[in-house]
């Protein structure tokens, strides 16, 4: 399943997602910001928007919905528990749910809450469920070397449960399309309280102005909140229990 990803360059480092059929054309916009932009991709790319798919509430993932619905006519598909927050939900989702576009194109819906506690993340693979490379649509729940805040409608145990699933029922191959490129500051985070991290470093000094995608293998030897229980880490945050330094590092993060 082919899967388009564009950097915004926006103050927020948002990345435009479109998912979309190489059969028939048909895409999906997931969490669209920048409109202006997934409009451009769009047609540069013989693409027709028919679906728009919200991974949880926050505005700068669902606020500009109608803007796009009324430039395209989409569906609008959003967490089932976003309805009433999120408006003109043409159809809710909940864990389980399959998501066709056109004839080759499927998105599995994963429940991920934590940083909102609607919030879903979306599974496919990159040529289909028969084979080829899985990826994870995770919206602000996983960012490269990071996960996302709780400050805005989340909760950190939560955080910490959803996080904790995902690292041992996701494929290690499965990469991460997050909803904000922040690689580059995470990465000097885990620098900054585990210094001699080699592979952290050596992937900051590779960083340029494109996205680098990491992969869940990749997390594993980059990113705090999935290194709770080695030395450095335990080190610096030093705190009795996996959930109890996980939230020690969200804090810290908050901070920093």
């Amino acid at each position: 399943m082919p899967l388009l990803a564009t950097a915004t360059g926006n103050a927020f480092a948002h990345v435009a997602y479109l998912a979309w059929c190489a059969d028939t054309g048909e895409a999906a916009a997931i969490d669209p910001y920048s409109i202006d932009l997934v409009l451009e991709t769009a047609r540069a790319n013989g693409l027709t928007v028919t679906h728009i798919v919200n991974t949880h509430e926050h505005w700068d993932h669902a606020g500009r919905n109608a803007q796009l619905r009324g430039a395209t006519g989409a569906q609008v598909l959003a967490p089932k528990a976003a309805a009433g927050v999120i408006e003109t939900i043409d159809r809710t989702l909940a864990e389980g749910d399959e998501i066709a576009i056109g004839t080759g194109c499927r998105l599995r819906v994963i429940e991920m809450p934590g940083h909102t506690m609607t919030h879903i993340g979306l599974l496919g693979e990159g040529e289909g469920w028969g084979g080829g490379e899985p990826f994870l649509l995770c919206g602000d729940t996983l960012f490269g070397a990071g996960v996302g805040n709780v400050g805005y409608g989340g909760h950190g145990p939560t955080l910490f449960a959803t996080v904790d699933r995902l690292r041992r029922t996701l494929d290690p191959r499965t990469r991460l399309y997050p909803g904000h490129d922040y690689l580059a500051r995470n990465l000097a985070f885990t620098l900054r309280h585990e210094p001699d991290n080699r592979a952290a470093r050596a992937l900051l000094e590779t960083i340029g102005a494109t996205p680098r995608f990491t992969t869940m293998a990749e997390e594993e030897e980059i990113n705090l909140f999935f290194r709770l229980d080695r030395p450095a880490v335990r080190a610096a945050f030093d705190q009795a229990g996996r959930e109890a330094r996980f939230l020690a590092i969200r804090r810290a993060r908050d901070l920093w």
